[in-house]
C-alpha cells in the first residue's frame, strides 16, 4: 500500500513538473511589464537578410538560440561562411529583451542601460570609440586582438544590442578593423531602425 502510495505521489510530481515545463516552454521567467516597449527579443530573421548575405557570402545560420533569462528574454543568431566557396566570416546578433523587475523598482529600459554601463570599460581599450547614431553609451570596440573584428553594442529601449563581425577579407587575409568597425555599424544601424 505504501510503495502504491509512493508511486502515485511520484507519477502526480512528474506531471506536474512536465506540464509546467510545456506549458511555460519559450516564455521568459518573468513577462514583460505593460512599460517595457520590447515583450521578447526578436528572432534571426529580423535580421536584414540581405545585409548579412553582402557581409557573409554563402551565409548559413549555424545557430539560432532563443530564451529566457533572468528578468529578460534572449536570442543569439550566428552566421557564417566558413568552409563554403567565398571568404570565412562571422556575424553574431544577440538581443535582450530587459524586464522591469517582480517589485517594479528597476525598469527594463533601466536594466538594458546598467548592462551597457558595464560595457563602458572597454571604451578603455585601443580603438574603441562611441557610436552616437546608434544612441548614449553606444560603443564599438575590436573583436579580437589581430584586429580582423568589431563589435558593437546599443540599446533601444529595454532591448540590449551586440553585433560582432569579422573574418578575412575578400582578397584573402585578414579583414581590417575598419573595414569591420563600419559593417558592423551599419548592420547594427539596420536592426535599429527595425526595432
Amino acid at each position: 500500500m505504501w510503495i502504491a502510495a509512493g508511486a502515485g505521489a511520484l507519477l502526480l510530481v512528474v506531471v506536474a513538473v512536465t506540464a509546467g515545463l510545456l506549458w511555460g516552454r519559450g516564455s521568459p521567467a518573468v513577462g514583460a511589464d505593460e512599460a517595457d516597449t520590447h515583450a521578447a527579443a526578436p528572432a534571426c530573421s529580423s535580421v536584414p537578410r540581405q545585409e548579412v548575405r553582402e557581409l557573409v557570402p554563402d551565409a548559413a545560420l549555424e545557430t539560432s538560440a532563443h530564451g529566457p533569462m533572468d528578468n529578460a528574454d534572449s536570442s543569439t543568431c550566428v552566421w557564417t561562411s566558413v568552409g563554403t566557396e567565398g571568404p570565412p566570416r562571422s556575424l553574431h546578433v544577440d538581443f535582450t529583451a530587459h524586464f522591469t523587475d517582480k517589485a517594479g523598482d528597476v525598469s527594463g529600459a533601466r536594466a538594458a542601460d546598467r548592462r551597457l554601463e558595464q560595457l563602458a570599460p572597454i571604451g578603455g581599450l585601443e580603438g574603441a570609440e562611441p557610436v552616437p547614431e546608434l544612441g548614449e553609451g553606444a560603443l564599438v570596440w575590436p573583436g579580437t586582438s589581430d584586429g580582423t573584428s568589431a563589435e558593437v553594442a546599443f540599446r533601444r529601449d529595454n532591448m540590449l544590442i551586440q553585433v560582432f563581425y569579422g573574418g578575412d577579407a575578400d582578397g584573402g587575409g585578414g579583414m581590417g578593423y575598419d573595414a569591420a568597425r563600419d559593417s558592423a555599424i551599419g548592420l547594427a544601424e539596420q536592426v535599429a531602425a527595425s526595432l
